[in-house]
């Protein structure tokens, strides 16, 4: 098996969505000698978003139903799974990522959504702007019909190599349409995976598991793709 680390780093002054919480590292002890045999232990702080870097949106980040589950109600289950990574980078930079392009992206890496739980989309947009503001401003994303399609496939969790899967700046007539979707069909969404580009027209399992905040609206994930790696009765091989 080979693992692939498909997060981003957390850093201090990492790219975070418009308004939302900057990103702070900082050490609160250092490891020191401090007498009798003693040393005090390296410490760091750390204060951010839920929402920074690699990401999952839990269903109280955009679902206004009572019952929508924050992020550490939901299984397990659906952070990990057999999964493919299409390759949408030809789409341009705040335009949409639509049904044909999925399908050619499909039909291009000769991949089946058969079985397929999570899907990854490689826009490129991490390799073209991270870490400079521009990423957190431009960057394409599902419009209504491409995060329907992948839903009516069976998918359940779609995962961006951008801050967001719905296109930045805003465009067309609904507000988020991929959210609200995801929101309407009960799927999950990852957010800010980093470099895609070993992954990209492959199949392979993903595990992506968020941490687990009481009443998060979303998780900080250490997201993966395990490749040469069969599903079978018991664990993986």
């Amino acid at each position: 098996m080979k693992i692939i680390d498909l997060s981003q780093e957390i850093f201090k002054g990492q790219p975070v969505y418009p308004g939302h919480q900057p990103t702070v590292v900082f050490p609160m002890t250092e490891l020191k000698e401090i007498g009798g045999g003693k040393r005090s232990f390296a410490v760091n702080t750390i204060l951010m978003s839920e929402h920074a870097g690699t990401h999952t949106d839990s269903f109280i980040h955009m679902d206004g139903n009572p019952d929508a589950k924050s992020i550490e109600e939901i299984e397990l289950e659906r952070f990990a799974g057999p999964a493919v990574c299409l390759d949408v980078s030809d789409v341009p930079d705040s335009d949409f990522i639509t049904k044909d392009h999925l399908i050619n992206g499909c039909e291009q890496a000769r991949l089946d959504l058969t079985g397929i739980k999570i899907v990854l989309l490689y826009t490129g947009t991490y390799e073209r702007h991270f870490p400079k503001p521009v990423y957190n401003q431009q960057n394409p994303g599902l419009n209504r019909e491409a995060t329907e399609w992948l839903a009516d496939q069976g998918v359940q969790h779609i995962g961006i190599d951008a801050v967001s899967i719905d296109v930045s700046p805003h465009k067309g007539e609904e507000w988020k349409p991929a959210h609200t979707v995801c929101a309407e069909r009960n799927l999950l969404n990852t957010e800010n995976l980093g470099d895609l580009r070993e992954v990209a027209g492959k199949r392979f399992l993903y595990i992506g598991l968020p941490l687990k905040i009481k009443k998060g609206t979303a998780g900080l994930t250490r997201a993966a793709a395990i490749l040469n790696a069969e599903i079978v009765e018991g664990g993986l091989r």
